[in-house]
């Protein structure tokens, strides 16, 4: 008790004259020197200065005899000021502070912490979710996505496969099965924190609330919904240009390994003269 008084405010000897105070009211200062284990001249120094605090109270003269106030009392009022001063040390330590550089990203390692904090994300969401997702994401995705738009978020979805999706603006591409460059999962909430994950083992992410960085994954997300909602109206034309699943154009633009992948998924075989045709000089 002495110690945990201590934490609050009081010092060694306050702390012991109160507890004795508690344990034997209306004790004279020889009493509570006793009880404390005080010099008797330190207890008469000590009670006058909790006296001035409210702490304890002199109930008689002759001979002084002393009570301690209840520890509700006492210690509400401790409380009270305590939170009264470090609020006002919040405002004026936040007025002299220099603003700090926002972190630019957190680390996330294995499939369980990704998916507890992408989980997390979307359901503490109050405006906006947007996410590029694999179609078998959203068998532990899709409720919380769900939930989202229920409470009136705007929720976008590109999903890459054909999976019924009964919430927010869906674009459809491509199968999983046509896609090169690994299981990734993007995701970006209310303007203020976006998510970039792996989920082939082993499995990490990092997510960010830096302002740069949640733009370009923004902007990320939104140019797959560009591109889905193009390729849907205009896929004769774009596939007359660039290919059966414009297979061409992305050849070019992707490492030579993944660029053969693509070209065997889509049926064009894994001939490497054939990937040289496509490939970029």
């Amino acid at each position: 008790m002495i110690e945990r008084l201590m934490q609050v405010g009081f010092s060694s000897q306050e702390a012991r004259v109160y507890v004795a105070l508690l344990r034997q009211p209306s004790a004279t200062g020889y009493e509570i020197a006793k009880v404390a284990g005080l010099q008797r001249a330190n207890v008469y120094q000590v009670l006058a200065g909790l006296s001035d605090r409210g702490v304890v109270e002199q109930v008689s003269d002759s001979p002084a005899r002393f009570v301690a106030l209840p520890p509700a009392e006492v210690l509400g009022r401790v409380k009270r000021e305590t939170a009264s001063r470090c609020e006002a040390l919040i405002v004026d330590l936040a007025a002299m502070a220099t603003p700090s550089e926002p972190a630019a990203f957190w680390t996330l390692r294995g499939r369980d912490a990704v998916l507890e904090r992408a989980g997390a994300l979307v359901a503490d969401a109050r405006e906006r979710v947007a996410v590029c997702v694999m179609a078998d994401d959203l068998a532990w995705l899709g409720p919380a996505l769900r939930s989202a738009a229920q409470t009136g978020c705007q929720v976008v979805v590109n999903v890459f496969g054909d999976v019924p999706v009964d919430f927010g603006e869906v674009y459809r591409h491509e199968p999983q099965d046509m896609t090169v460059g690994g299981h990734v999962l993007t995701l970006a909430v209310d303007s203020t924190t976006a998510l970039i994950a792996s989920l082939d083992e082993p499995a990490g992410a990092v997510y960010t609330a830096h302002p740069a960085l949640l733009r370009v994954v923004e902007k990320l997300i939104r140019d797959e919904a560009y591109l889905a909602a193009i390729y849907e109206r205009l896929r004769p034309e774009l596939e007359g240009a660039f290919g059966r699943h414009l297979v061409e154009l992305r050849a070019r633009l992707l490492p030579p390994d993944q660029a053969s992948r693509l070209m065997s998924v889509v049926g064009f075989g894994a001939d490497p003269a054939t990937v040289n045709e496509l490939l970029p000089d």
